[in-house]
């Protein structure tokens, strides 16, 4: 009987996005094998970490080290430039270890990533070639990090145009796809009114930035939207982050959002079996 594979897209959100170690962490202990993944912004950092290789612990070591804020602020480099508030190198050498020379043909699961050109104002779908510039322009927060000079491309956060991108792994050949989203949607939360005033990531912002952030969650949630209905996954799994665990300023409690994506997950074990039997069942 042919196996159904499963595909798994993980959304952008910063902080937010360490929930979906959590995810994976439930789901290995089951024993169920991740056939395809794929993600955008922070969920593209973890799909490309754990198709390269990284074991769960090792990462979940890493987001636990980045929770002391003398840690993260190891990885804060002022920009000069101005094209984004950090300059990003402290971040890159920081991630080398884990994607420097490895390239999408040899991981251990396909793996795509989407980007976004300013150039061409489209999407960039990277399913081969080097993983470092592909993961390095999916988290290239506009107005926090430079874009990312690639080849042709001039690459910024993914999650502007696809921010879960479940259509991208199933074109990989997912037979199920199940999706994580652990962004906040302004529509329905109110994830800054209650938050202080001065605000810091551990270095202060600046107060525009502010209201940028704001005005590209609300463009997130309705693409977000948008694709979702036009390209539904099979399961849709919103881990129970609290409004006020921000992308910017939760990373303090990241072991809180790595415990909200394992009890989603675990929470969910039976429905994702029994689709997994479903589509066995189709497939006999």
């Amino acid at each position: 009987m042919h196996k159904p594979t499963i595909g798994l897209a993980l959304s952008g959100g910063g902080a937010r996005g360490l929930a979906h170690l959590g995810v994976l962490k439930v789901l290995e202990e089951a024993g169920i094998t991740i056939g395809w993944i794929g993600g955008a912004s922070m969920g593209g950092l973890i799909a490309a970490a754990y198709a390269c290789g990284a074991s769960l612990a090792d990462l979940e070591e890493r987001a636990v080290r980045l929770a002391r804020p003398r840690e993260l602020l190891r990885l804060i480099d002022i920009s000069k430039e101005r094209r984004g508030l950090m300059e990003g190198a402290r971040l890159r050498n920081y991630l080398a270890d884990l994607f420097l020379e490895r390239h999408f043909e040899d991981t251990r699961i396909p793996l795509v990533i989407p980007c976004v050109d300013i150039i061409t104002s489209r999407e960039v779908v990277f399913t081969s070639g080097l993983v470092f510039p592909a993961v390095l322009g999916t988290i290239a927060v506009p107005g926090l990090f430079q874009a990312v000079e690639f080849g042709p491309y001039r690459l910024v956060d993914g999650g502007i145009l696809n921010n879960l991108p479940v259509d991208r792994v199933r074109e990989l050949g997912a037979d199920i796809v199940i999706a994580v989203d652990v962004q906040i949607n302004p529509l329905r939360e109110k994830p800054w009114q209650d938050l202080p005033e001065k605000r810091r990531f551990p270095a202060p912002l600046p107060g525009f930035f502010w209201d940028f952030y704001r005005a590209e969650l609300i463009m997130i949630a309705e693409l977000t939207r948008i694709h979702l209905e036009r390209h539904p996954p099979d399961l849709l799994l919103c881990p129970p982050l609290p409004p006020d665990l921000d992308m910017f300023l939760g990373f303090p409690r990241i072991p809180e959002a790595i415990a909200a994506g394992e009890a989603c997950a675990r929470a969910a074990l039976p429905q994702i079996w029994q689709i997994i039997k479903g589509a066995e069942e189709k497939l006999a």
